[in-house]
């Protein structure tokens, strides 16, 4: 009987699953966070507005007193922030999937909460939000696809381990100990 030519992967090694289950629960937690910051940070029946007019908010902000430029720059900075992660988990969890997959993934996850947002009457469901996500989400993939262009999988691997280690703290600080209110 011939023998089959291995083309099967080498059992992982104990670091490569410590650094897969580190980042798993690391996104397990970041979309806990994300959550708790777009749909549980204020009171349900609290605040319900609508934009569908692209770029409407951010002229808004940009045309404003100093006052408003300043919250202008955390809401718009925040919105781009927050999705930069998903971006990126999605981009290295999904191996296969292409660019364009993951940015509709964001977009879609993006586009579900602007929806919740409304539903629940919870904050303002916003185009320029899903907007300002998707380019979040944007730098977040084309950063690991860099990464994997420039390393290999393995020290990928390693290099978003060590940065959701950094970042589990920073998330439960956010979400546990700060009371989110915007």
């Amino acid at each position: 009987m011939p023998s089959q030519p291995l083309t099967e992967t080498p059992p992982a090694t104990t670091r490569a699953k410590v650094e897969s289950a580190v980042i798993w629960v690391a996104f397990a937690l970041y979309l806990v966070f994300l959550a708790k910051l777009l749909l549980f940070s204020r009171v349900p029946g609290s605040e319900r507005s609508l934009n569908l007019i692209p770029f409407a908010s951010i002229a808004d902000y940009l045309g404003g007193p100093a006052a408003v430029r300043r919250f202008a720059f955390a809401n718009l900075a925040g919105n781009i922030l927050a999705f930069v992660p998903l971006g990126a988990y999605l981009t290295f969890l999904r191996r296969r999937a292409r660019v364009w997959g993951n940015l509709l993934v964001v977009a879609c996850v993006s586009v579900a909460v602007e929806i919740l947002q409304w539903v629940l009457a919870v904050g303002t469901s916003d185009i320029d939000d899903v907007i300002l996500n998707v380019v979040g989400g944007l730098i977040g993939v084309l950063g690991v696809v860099g990464l994997r262009r420039a390393l290999r999988f393995e020290v990928v691997r390693t290099v978003i381990a060590v940065a959701s280690v950094l970042a589990v703290p920073v998330l439960v600080f956010l979400g546990f100990v700060v009371r989110l209110r915007m």
